[in-house]
């Protein structure tokens, strides 16, 4: 059995067709699915700088707060140092106080011991010249 040479022609043609159109939609495939896995990497590139941003602010705002308590905390050294300044400060001052108060009671009281010996000495001799005008022996 011979077979026309137009079969085997249109067969030949049929299979060049076929594998030209498997060739064809394999083509298409791959870039189909080419596109769905760049589609796919932007979306997790995206989700990815989108956690990276978040992150971000996170973190600027823990840096935030962080700068605002270490503001807070030299706020507050910077008071204690001058509230121990103004406490040494009154404490010299008090302690002045008493020297200037302690040397005049000192003053004071050199004052009251020569006035109480001169009145001692004083009396003794009024009660001696007394004793003598009343006749007695001395």
């Amino acid at each position: 059995m011979e077979i026309p040479d137009q079969w085997v022609g249109a067969l030949l043609v049929s299979l060049i067709i076929l594998v030209l159109g498997q060739f064809l939609m394999s083509y298409r495939a791959f870039y189909q699915h080419k596109e769905e896995v760049r589609n796919l990497m932007d979306a997790k590139t995206e989700n990815i700088a989108k956690s990276i941003e978040n992150w971000n602010i996170k973190n600027e705002n823990c840096s935030i707060r962080i700068d605002t308590a270490n503001a807070r905390l030299e706020s507050f050294e910077s008071k204690q140092d001058q509230a121990n300044k103004e406490i040494w400060t009154r404490m010299d001052q008090v302690e002045r106080r008493l020297q200037d108060r302690l040397s005049h009671l000192k003053e004071d009281i050199l004052v009251l011991q020569t006035t109480s010996e001169m009145l001692k000495k004083a009396g003794l001799r009024e009660s001696e010249d007394t004793y003598k005008k009343q006749g007695g022996d001395m």
